[in-house]
């Protein structure tokens, strides 16, 4: 694609107003000059939402390792890591080798190294001598694992003990477990201690805020005894947690908990990168219903993803079928919703009326109900719920201006 620029800067940008203002050296979604369906990302809100999140992690003095499972794109990682993250967050060893060829140099595994290959790469990876790199460990079976392969290759691994919850994910269920795993390292010649990871997401109690305290609570108490501490082998010892519902109680809790005074405290939240109009934002505002701070900022997370397809047909009087489908779109926490309507040679495009919705998906086609003027080649903007997986059908996304210029075009590496 010729004359496209990279912006790499937190520059503020004006709000978008919906007129068809454009640079002809740009392709444009309006004008028709990008196949569709077509992810479209507004740069716009992509920088106020990477810099509201830095913000708010720097007011309570924590770190910022965003989950880089939500985007993997490299040039999302680059501005997170300019606006002042930390490091990223990863869930497997090809999205650490991702991670770091994309730059980043200080990666938190939150999941078990297992197998071989995986084993493989992170040695190839941390061999490279500049790469911060740590892991999590939860059973001593895992711990042997590691320990013979990397002691095999003469080199250390860096781990976090994971702690979990009772029918969650991964990690230690009772302190029995976490002081066995803190037995075997004392004689793990290859695996050093660098932490404490949890992840409360998982929690959907009735009392669920209250539970999550608690849960943090418990691991900020196990952090701190002097069976872990006197097992620790690095100068700043991690203290990590948080996905991005309670990204929130897990600062103040964290804020609270007088950890040790060298502790680096890490939150990991991912989907507020994009945000979304269904399940993050429903998150996102029982923060703002519960923390002040995040009331408090000049501006709120702001869904910055959309999906831009065609109206395909009119079969039948008040429904649409749209030229996208399972195949473009997450599914799973809620159907896309319209958000923009623009007929062609249009001078602006316009709100759709609450009553249009989407009402069911296949693989390469969506219905719509509609109300009022729709015509076949309109163009209908979408907003989605968990950007994860609508992030993850995608090879390339538009990246737009306040005018929908294609200004940028981002790589995804799933």
């Amino acid at each position: 694609m010729q004359n496209v620029r990279n912006y790499q800067t937190n520059s503020v940008i004006p709000e978008k107003g919906y007129c068809l203002e454009t640079d002809n050296q740009y392709p444009n979604i309006l004008r028709e000059e990008v196949s569709l369906p077509a992810l479209v990302m507004d740069k716009t809100k992509l920088l106020n939402n990477i810099n509201w999140m830095q913000r708010f992690a720097d007011t309570y003095h924590v770190h910022l390792a965003p989950h880089g499972k939500t985007s993997m794109t490299p040039e999302i990682f680059k501005l997170q890591i300019n606006a002042g993250a930390w490091g990223m967050t990863v869930a497997n060893a090809i999205q650490a080798s991702a991670a770091y060829h994309s730059g980043v140099n200080r990666i938190i595994m939150a999941n078990q190294l297992i197998g071989k290959a995986n084993f493989d790469l992170i040695s190839q990876l941390i061999s490279q001598n500049d790469l911060e790199f740590c892991c999590v460990i939860d059973s001593i079976d895992n711990l042997k694992m590691l320990d013979k392969y990397f002691s095999d290759k003469g080199q250390q691994l860096n781990v976090l003990i994971e702690l979990g919850v009772s029918h969650g994910r991964c990690g230690c269920r009772t302190q029995d477990q976490v002081h066995d795993l803190l037995n075997a390292l004392d004689i793990s010649p290859s695996i050093k201690l660098a932490g404490l990871e949890f992840y409360e997401g998982v929690i959907h109690s009735t009392n669920a805020e209250q539970d999550v305290r608690a849960f943090i609570k418990y691991a900020a108490n196990i952090f701190k005894s002097d069976a872990f501490q006197s097992r620790l082998t690095t100068k700043n010892p991690i203290f990590t947690g948080a996905g991005s519902a309670w990204y929130d109680i897990v600062c103040e809790e964290m804020q609270s908990a007088n950890l040790p005074p060298n502790t680096a405290p890490i939150i990991r939240p991912g989907c507020y990168v994009a945000h979304d109009v269904g399940i993050y934002k429903d998150a996102q505002n029982n923060v703002l219903k519960r923390n002040e701070i995040a009331c408090g900022q000049s501006s709120q997370l702001e869904s910055c993803l959309e999906l831009w397809a065609y109206v395909q047909s009119i079969p039948e009087d008040g429904v649409a079928i749209i030229g996208f489908g399972k195949r473009d779109s997450a599914f799973d926490a809620g159907l896309p919703i319209p958000n923009l309507h623009y007929k062609p040679g249009a001078a602006h495009p316009k709100k759709v009326p609450s009553s249009w919705s989407i009402t069911d998906v296949m693989d390469q086609h969506a219905f719509m109900v509609f109300q009022g003027e729709l015509q076949v080649g309109d163009l209908i903007s979408f907003g989605t719920s968990h950007p994860c997986l609508t992030f993850d059908k995608w090879r390339e996304i538009n990246v737009v201006d306040d005018h929908f210029n294609v200004v940028d075009k981002y790589r995804t590496y799933f």
